[in-house]
């Protein structure tokens, strides 16, 4: 096991979560003036003279972001209400405006993020035309801003979202459903908040950053039709096992009142793209060749392993024949990894010589079979060594490495970001006498990388207060 690039692989990874620090992003997204009371937003000016300003937010993010935006406005804030994640409290206000409320343990939302929601939704109800809403939204907030319809319980709503994630639903459907059974999600935040001017800064957690989706879109207009969510529901065979409150909401004719389109901004200051260009530039100083290939990466993981193991292996054919650049692009395509594009501008001779760094980013899904603890990024590792392991004998010249984790630092319910897999992992581990098939098929990952080499191949960072979705990164080094 090379330990160096073991080290380089989470140094890569670090500086592409430094890179969606909310604190930098707020910082380069808004600016006030306090003489005059303008202040920008990405571009748009707002006279907040004589407006009272207020700031909510909910997100593994939103923290920092909070922070950021108090020290550009100040006293400007006349009360503000933030729901971020349990055990990321460490921060006294200097203003006193601005409540910090923790909730949603594991990132599941509880009856401490639901009484959050409710203050949050009681202070937007109550603005008027002379009030400014700024709204600081990430990924993690439809967990910290739950409020299921009446007569639907927080404990139903749970149910439905666990069984829906455990059959492999992804984020686009999980929030999907969320936003049909929720009366804050969907853009219901920004029609409680009329007539007052709402601002919201998001930071994108999901592939392709649809406004509607991030946290379940609060303050975006909600164009999904009244069925869509029944679908989702129906694909995974949930439908029977519905209690009869989420039948009548998911059945009854939605009567919403207009999305005030022109008195509300959205807007988009960080994404996994900017994780992806960050980790590239810390490949080159760290003399990789960095290659990055997707940042709208989706799929079950045992699926998309099989398709890495197979990117890898087209990268090292390349790299050992006379294969042509075309041909090289023409064998990727036939991959079908989600947004997979090289680019034009790669030199052939960089690729055969060099050592490589392929740089990916998306958000994967597990379908949960066994009891184990784990998250899709230590299972996507494990799956990995597993498939590479297959074609073992294809890289005698070669060291492979892999390294799948979360920008929130947290994968499903543990204390990881997320964990390195690599060439020789399964052959390692039948010297220590592990049984891998017996930690896969129990989706037991977390204890499988805690075991072994006494946790070492374990990427940990702790909350990051940021989330812009995963980074995986493949090392193709030569030996």
């Amino acid at each position: 096991m090379a330990k160096n690039i073991i080290c380089d692989l989470i140094q890569i990874f670090r500086s592409s979560v430094s890179a969606v620090l909310p604190e930098n992003l707020i910082q380069k997204s808004i600016s006030y003036i306090s003489p005059t009371q303008q202040l920008t937003i990405a571009g748009r000016n707002y006279n907040l003279k004589d407006k009272h300003v207020y700031v909510v937010g909910f997100g593994k993010a939103v923290k920092n972001m909070a922070i950021e935006v108090e020290k550009t406005l100040g006293s400007k804030i006349k009360q503000g209400i933030i729901s971020i994640p349990f055990g990321s409290l460490d921060h006294k206000t200097a203003y006193d405006n601005i409540a910090y409320c923790e909730g949603a343990e594991n990132n599941l939302p509880d009856v401490n993020a639901l009484e959050t929601a409710k203050k949050i939704k009681d202070l937007t109800t109550k603005l008027t035309q002379d009030d400014f809403l700024l709204v600081l939204l990430s990924g993690g907030g439809s967990a910290l801003l739950p409020m299921p319809k009446n007569p639907i319980t927080l404990d139903e709503k749970l149910s439905l979202i666990k069984k829906l994630a455990n059959c492999g639903a992804d984020i686009k459907e999980l929030n999907t459903v969320r936003k049909s059974i929720s009366d804050v999600k969907g853009g219901q935040l920004a029609i409680c908040a009329q007539p007052a001017k709402v601002a919201t800064l998001i930071l994108s957690d999901i592939v392709g950053d649809p406004l509607d989706l991030i946290a379940s879109g609060p303050t975006t207009k909600n164009e999904d039709s009244n069925t869509k969510a029944l679908n989702i529901i129906n694909k995974y065979k949930l439908y029977n096992e519905l209690p009869k409150s989420i039948k009548i909401v998911l059945e009854d004719e939605k009567d919403l009142k207009e999305f005030p389109t022109d008195n509300v901004q959205n807007e988009i200051i960080g994404s996994n793209t900017l994780s992806t260009e960050a980790a590239s530039i810390e490949a080159i100083k760290l003399n990789y060749f960095p290659i990055v290939l997707s940042n709208i990466v989706t799929g079950n993981v045992i699926d998309l392993a099989e398709k890495y193991a197979e990117l890898v292996k087209i990268f090292v054919t390349f790299k050992k024949s006379d294969i042509n650049y075309d041909q090289l692009k023409s064998e990727l395509s036939t991959l079908k990894i989600p947004g997979l594009v090289l680019s034009k501008t790669i030199q052939e001779n960089d690729i055969k010589t060099k050592n490589l760094c392929l740089i990916l980013g998306g958000e994967t899904t597990v379908e949960v079979k066994g009891s184990g603890k784990g998250g899709r990024n230590q299972q996507l590792s494990l799956e990995f060594s597993k498939e590479i392991n297959n074609l073992k004998n294809q890289f005698k010249d070669y060291e492979i490495y892999f390294l799948s984790a979360g920008t929130d630092g947290i994968d499903g319910p543990t204390d990881v970001a997320g964990a390195i897999g690599y060439l020789n992992l399964i052959a390692d581990s039948i010297e220590s006498n592990i049984d891998v098939d017996n930690y896969i098929e129990n989706n037991d990952s977390y204890n499988f990388y805690k075991l072994f080499n006494n946790g070492e191949l374990h990427v940990i960072t702790g909350h990051t207060n940021t989330n812009v979705m995963d980074i995986h990164l493949i090392v193709i080094k030569n030996t």
